[in-house]
C-alpha cells in the first residue's frame, strides 16, 4: 500500500480532484475495500462479501489521517468519494489475472 505522504509534495501544481481520488483510493486500501495487486500495484475489490462501505464508514475514522487532512477534515465527503472510487475498480487486477489464484494476506 502506498503511503499517501507523496500526495502532499508539490501539491500546489497537482489537481485537487485528482488528491482527493488518490486520498480515497488509499483509505479505501486502508480500510480493506480495496486491495493492490503484488505484481502491478493496481488497486481492486478483494473477494469478500462480507466487506462494505456502510459496515467499515460507521467504525471512526481519525481526523488526523492524511486522506482526512486532503478532504479539509470533512470525512462525509471522503466516504462518499471512496464509494465513487471503489466502483470503478473490478474483483481482479485489470493487469493480470494473478490475482484471482493469490493467497489473502490478512
Amino acid at each position: 500500500m502506498q503511503s499517501a505522504t507523496p500526495l502532499m509534495v508539490g501539491t500546489e501544481n497537482t489537481d485537487p480532484q485528482a488528491l482527493k481520488q488518490w486520498a480515497a483510493e488509499d483509505f479505501a486500501i486502508s480500510i480493506g475495500l480495496l486491495r493492490e495487486c503484488p505484481y502491478h500495484g493496481q488497486p481492486f475489490k478483494p473477494h469478500r462479501k462480507d466487506l462494505s462501505a456502510k459496515a467499515l464508514a460507521t467504525g471512526l475514522i481519525d481526523p488526523l489521517d492524511p486522506a482526512v487532512q486532503i478532504f479539509d477534515g470533512n470525512t462525509r465527503e471522503l466516504l462518499a468519494a471512496v464509494e465513487r472510487v471503489t466502483r470503478d475498480y473490478g474483483e481482479r487486477c485489470v493487469f493480470c489475472a494473478a490475482c484471482d489464484q493469490e493467497e489473502e494476506f490478512d
